[in-house]
């Protein structure tokens, strides 16, 4: 198995990717391979493995990244338009929430692609298991612990793309096995994976052997028991079972800390910017969490080098996609989804604009002293996140995902930005695709906390009077949480002493204001990550209403005119294409968006 995993290069794997039953346009239109099933393949482990290979080779194919980046940020308030996007009709109509279902981004060919191939490799286990006997019981129960949890994460960004979708879990392989699909309410689709899920992460690998190609970790860029976990934690806070969720999280971080303590605490240094312990001194409900500092050196931003730049696969990464582009023509293995709507970056210059630009409520959060996203000038993360267009910050484009690396040095007056883009000879498309992290899980355990915690009177037990009111447990743990992940961000080279910046937890009087403060967080650690709008969208679906996002994404669309934004919860998510209601009887379209077809024979969900 570590021949195909390691590089996945050969053609080998190309060929692998194509065996699979693959949607192809029209509605989970699935392409017969009677070669696939025949005797003459499905015979040994080795063509479960190319199989499974295979599947991640299409989660980096374009397609599949555009859309994580295009469904999970552009109709947040971290993106406005950038280079060129008014000449893509697609592109500029997402932004300015114009969405037709002719719209390319509707297109869930990618996705339900994974979702075939993932359910063949499910289906096909036990019968190679037959006639192989190395691929032993406990190998067939990784292998398919892994595939549905490649499976389910595609189904998650599904549901939270369009809501409701067609779901299946069975292996289609014949002509006859195809058949018109109805769509599936997203909430009883979410409970499904969350139980499909908990039943097979017991059999996940919790590692994989060591490897030596310095571009690949198999513990990272395949799933292991911590992914499917993260995936876990994060499906039960969209469905607002929130104590599996901090239980989920806290499995995770058990692990995380193992491999710390055997991996990484002898050699950490702080000047060489090593994995370090960060810790609040009033939590108590953990040892701390051991998170890369931002300081190295006399500089900073050594935690976004670690993790993004270089050859990525940091110990914070839980699960990432790897890419590679080495000179080997492997053109397939190349990110363009980062240099094409994110853009590129030379040395001495801010060349290679993006499609996609940070929105200027973003842009403008420090240098003006707004403070509404980034709380002070000290946030690493303003620099390390956005590419100013100039000292003036007078306009700006995506830098995470798009510098190579960063190096920050700051004065006794503005912190001075000082990039190093492409210095390392790594280009944009050599960015792995991270799809979770080890503070992403932080901050969604916070969350959960916030929703499960409140504030509790404080009474004097002399007279029995309410004097005040303070956070339970739940509160205090959460605000720790949260904290923890501020403050490896600000600008000091000390895990303690901030000189009064890092976050108090008095300042926080209500439950209202904890969650938000978890939110504004999660969007200064996770931007441009392809985070912003679930995070956005999640908390409309707890509420039953479209008033969170009104109130953080309507200003940068309402000031080009007066068009009413997000009448209603279904105009979150994105019209059904059009040529899959065409071709499927069973789905129709929503409601919402049937007005923005001419044919009459375009068919509406009444």
């Amino acid at each position: 198995m570590k021949n195909y995993f390691n590089k996945i290069k050969s053609l080998v794997l190309v060929g692998a990717a194509s065996l699979a039953f693959a949607a192809c346009g029209d509605f989970l239109y699935i392409e017969p391979k009677t070669f696939v099933s025949e005797e003459n393949f499905w015979n040994e482990r080795a063509d479960i493995d190319q199989m499974l290979a295979g599947v991640y080779v299409k989660m980096q194919d374009g397609n599949f990244i555009n859309r994580c980046i295009m469904w999970g940020e552009t109709r947040s308030d971290n993106i406005t338009e950038g280079r060129g996007a008014a000449d893509n009709l697609d592109i500029y109509r997402t932004l300015k929430e114009d969405l037709k279902s002719t719209n390319s981004y509707c297109d869930w060919t990618s996705f339900y692609a994974v979702i075939s191939q993932c359910n063949i490799i499910i289906d096909r286990c036990a019968v190679v298991a037959e006639k192989d006997p190395t691929f032993t019981e406990s190998d067939v129960k990784a292998t398919k612990a892994e595939a549905a949890a490649l499976r389910d994460l595609c189904y998650f960004y599904l549901v939270r793309a369009f809501k409701d979708v067609p779901y299946y879990t069975y292996a289609i392989q014949a002509d006859a096995d195809i058949k018109p699909l109805p769509a599936v309410n997203g909430d009883q689709i979410v409970k499904s994976l969350i139980e499909d899920l908990d039943s097979v992460a017991p059999y996940a690998l919790k590692a994989f052997p060591d490897d030596k190609n310095s571009k690949y970790n198999s513990s990272r860029n395949r799933i292991t028991q911590s992914a499917i976990y993260a995936i876990l934690a994060d499906l039960c806070l969209w469905d607002g079972q929130y104590q599996r969720c901090v239980d989920y999280c806290d499995k995770i971080f058990e692990y995380k800390l193992k491999e710390y303590k055997e991996d990484f605490s002898k050699s950490t240094s702080l000047t060489q910017g090593s994995v370090v312990m960060f810790k609040n001194e009033n939590d108590m409900w953990s040892e701390g969490f051991p998170l890369y500092p931002c300081f190295q050196d006399k500089t900073f931003g050594n935690e976004y080098n670690q993790i993004f730049g270089k050859n990525g696969c940091s110990f914070e990464s839980i699960f990432e996609l790897a890419f590679t582009n080495d000179g080997s023509n492997d053109s397939y293995l190349t990110n363009g989804s980062i240099a094409s709507l994110y853009g590129t970056f030379k040395s001495g210059g801010n060349n290679g604009r993006g499609t996609l630009a940070c929105s200027d409520k973003l842009l403008n959060d420090v240098y003006n002293a707004n403070y509404k996203v980034f709380d002070h000038k000290n946030d690493v993360r303003y620099f390390t996140s956005i590419r100013p267009e100039d000292e003036q910050y007078t306009g700006g484009y995506v830098g995470k995902y798009v510098y190579s690396d960063c190096q920050i040095e700051t004065s006794t007056t503005n912190p001075n930005h000082k990039q190093m883009g492409g210095t390392s000879g790594v280009s944009a498309d050599n960015r792995n695709w991270i799809f979770y992290r080890l503070t992403d899980v932080m901050l969604m355990q916070a969350e959960a906390l916030i929703q499960l915690g409140d504030f509790q009177d404080v009474v004097d037990e002399a007279t029995g009077e309410v004097t005040g009111s303070e956070m339970d447990d739940n509160l205090k743990r959460a605000f720790y949480l949260i904290w923890t992940v501020n403050r490896r961000s600000i600008m000091t080279n000390s895990t303690t002493s901030v000189h009064g910046n890092e976050l108090k937890i008095t300042a926080y009087k209500t439950k209202n204001e904890m969650l938000d403060l978890c939110l504004k967080e999660r969007q200064r650690e996770l931007m441009f990550e392809g985070k912003r709008w679930f995070d956005l969208l999640r908390q409309c679906h707890h509420e039953g209403n479209t008033n969170y996002i009104r109130g953080n994404v309507s200003a940068k669309i309402s000031s080009g005119g007066s068009k009413a934004l997000f009448l209603n919860y279904e105009s979150l998510f994105w019209p059904y294409a059009k040529k899959e209601v065409r071709n499927n009887p069973d789905l129709n379209q929503k409601s919402y968006y049937g007005a923005d077809d001419d044919d009459d024979n375009f068919k509406l969900n009444n």
